[in-house]
């Protein structure tokens, strides 16, 4: 018992970290003086070095067979999930940073709900009762972002939630998917996809490192440590990642640009952020 609570208590705070590293994609692109198809084709392709070198030290020369081996539900993750990385950079573009972290905390919530309707699984009350919050907050971030211009930028961030959701019911009928091929594979397609649509010429030297820095750090090495942290903690606290994320990344905005989050996404995020903490203490207390 004592292990297993040290366990736990380590992927708590692997989590805290994965998600400090991960929230940063809003401040990096901010950052950035390309527009968003190059930057989310060099993080794709940044990414595709970093998590592939990974798959080399774990499998060494069985790499590429492990890439070819991801079947039919692989392929459906990776173009999910792909499609979900691009218009996450597009989004953070055309909202503010705090609206699109806020939006996806309600990620859990929506999957739990397709989860329900195609999967027939279990939806306990205070699941609907957060996914219902959820949708008042983001209801009322929109109506602020149509009246600043954002409203795209949401839309962009409510579609990365179902593409998703959708994501996680591929690995629900799909358990035993080896994540990090599938994984290499995904942040590969996320950066070809946009590729033709990106340019490159004209970067300079602090571009690129910004863009080194979106990929391998951001997003390579922040989903290693969030699939760390959550193999190391029960299920219900790996609700904490969104109320994380949607808790650092306005503050690593603030701290670098002195971005302010406008009234309506304070508003709409509190309702959202206290949703998914009455619903994570619920689980906890249940568990």
């Amino acid at each position: 018992m004592a292990r297993a609570g040290i366990f736990a208590r380590s992927g708590l705070l692997i989590l805290i970290l994965g998600s400090a590293v991960d929230s940063t994609s809003g401040l990096i692109t901010r950052l950035l003086g390309t527009d968003a198809f190059t930057a989310a084709a060099g993080r794709g392709l940044f990414a595709t070095l970093a998590l592939g070198a990974v798959l080399w030290w774990r499998e060494g020369g069985r790499a590429p067979a492990r890439l070819a081996a991801v079947g039919a539900a692989g392929a459906a993750f990776v173009a999910l999930n792909s499609l979900g990385m691009v218009m996450n950079i597009l989004s953070l573009r055309f909202t503010a940073v705090a609206n699109f972290f806020m939006i996806f905390a309600t990620a859990p919530f929506v999957a739990a709900l397709a989860g329900r309707v195609f999967l027939a699984e279990r939806l306990d009350r205070a699941t609907l009762a957060a996914a219902l919050a959820g949708l008042v907050g983001i209801v009322v971030m929109m109506a602020g972002g149509a009246q600043s211009g954002g409203l795209a930028g949401d839309l962009l961030a409510c579609a990365c939630v179902l593409t998703y959701s959708a994501g996680v019911m591929v690995v629900r009928l799909n358990p035993g998917m080896d994540m990090l091929p599938v994984l290499v594979l995904t942040v590969l397609a996320s950066g070809l996809m946009v590729l033709p649509l990106a340019d490159f010429t004209e970067i300079g030297g602090r571009d690129w490192a910004l863009l080194a820095a979106l990929g391998i750090f951001q997003l390579a090495l922040g989903t290693v440590l969030i699939f760390a942290a959550v193999a190391r903690i029960p299920a219900a606290q790996a609700g904490l990642l969104g109320i994380l994320n949607a808790g650092f990344a306005p503050v690593w905005v603030f701290l670098g640009l002195g971005e302010v989050p406008p009234p309506a996404t304070l508003a709409g995020g509190a309702i959202i952020i206290g949703a998914a903490a009455l619903h994570l203490a619920h689980d906890l207390r249940r568990g």
